[in-house]
């Protein structure tokens, strides 16, 4: 249920953001004595870097739309918005809202992953009546992501009208309007704005495989120097997907050829359970009981609760995708969009 309130007005002032740039003349004196090739090789690597510099400074003044009608904002929280952002979701929501206080722990959430992906920005435009009271909503869901309050002035883009709140705009930072909506778009956030299947948080280390050592794993070991792993987890084998697993045990040659790994987990009571399961689907891929020591702590696996439920995730255990085992389907373009 949206609650209905009048619109907030907000000043519609435009905010030109003026970026000085100056012009630094060296002039070159004739040299006293040889320059080695390293300290010419440097000389001119920084330059190289100095003229790359100046260009990417000027495509973001370019492209930031968004950023030059935020900047210069005071807001009421301690953080302040990343304005070298490529997407940006600005949220209406208030303390006194019921809907607004239910959907604001998926809020939270999905802001990690965006601030981790450095991509995506989210602002929270305040319909309480004073700054104190939205500090509060926001620290009361120990929220991170920076506030504004429209009441008193703040510049802010042009979005569609909301006819309730919450509501959330989701738009490039050119100020083009992806989405807008009540505040559960957020919650597809990703597949709106960096993509479906674009990694966040990944730094390269192969910490997936460095864990998976020592661990004891059932029907054949797994690959601890894969791209991508992925773990697919059954509350009982009773519950398992057995036509999943059939499709999946067809594909396993081409997984590992592309790098990626696939590890069935289940809760049993013997690790003979899990191999009679998988031979009776014909998967050779490996599988582990879901309670044995060290397997929780896998990087990049999620709790394990009591629904089926898939990870995709990178070798240093950061995160693709989750959600119900239908997503490993989509493993050819997992690899497919994180190609380099």
């Amino acid at each position: 249920m949206k609650v209905k309130f009048f619109p907030l007005i907000l000043l519609s002032g435009l905010m030109t953001w003026v970026l000085p740039v100056t012009h630094a003349e060296a002039a070159d004196a004739a040299p006293t004595t040889k320059v080695s090739k390293k300290a010419k090789k440097a000389k001119k690597g920084k330059k190289k870097a100095s003229k790359d510099d100046e260009e990417e400074a000027d495509a973001e003044v370019e492209e930031s739309v968004v950023a030059a009608k935020l900047k210069g904002n005071t807001y009421f929280t301690d953080s302040k918005p990343n304005l070298n952002a490529k997407y940006f979701i600005f949220l209406e929501s208030a303390s006194w809202c019921g809907p607004c206080n239910a959907e604001m722990p998926e809020v939270v959430k999905a802001y990690e992953e965006m601030k981790a992906s450095g991509k995506v920005e989210l602002i929270l435009l305040s319909a309480d009546r004073t700054a104190a009271e939205a500090k509060g909503f926001l620290d009361k869901y120990k929220a991170t992501f920076p506030g504004l309050m429209p009441k008193s002035g703040a510049s802010v883009p042009a979005r569609p009208e909301a006819r309730g709140i919450p509501n959330a705009t989701i738009m490039k930072a050119d100020g083009t309007v992806l989405d807008s909506g009540h505040g559960s778009i957020i919650r597809g956030w990703k597949d709106k704005t960096i993509g479906k299947f674009a990694v966040i948080g990944d730094d390269g280390e192969p910490r997936v495989g460095a864990a998976m050592k020592g661990l004891k794993f059932a029907n054949g070991k797994p690959n601890s120097k894969a791209d991508f792993y992925i773990y697919l987890y059954s509350p009982t084998t009773s519950q398992a997907d057995t036509d999943l697993l059939t499709e999946l045990a067809s594909q396993y040659k081409d997984m590992k050829k592309d790098k990626v790994e696939l590890i069935f987990f289940s809760n049993c009571k013997t690790p003979t359970e899990l191999v009679k399961l998988l031979k009776g689907c014909k998967a050779k891929f490996p599988a582990a009981q879901s309670s044995a020591k060290g397997m929780k702590d896998l990087p990049g696996l999620g709790l394990m609760g009591d629904k089926p439920q898939a990870w995709i995730i990178t070798q240093s255990g950061a995160s693709i995708i989750s959600g119900t085992p239908d997503i490993v389907k989509d493993w050819e373009k997992v690899v497919e969009a994180n190609q380099d």
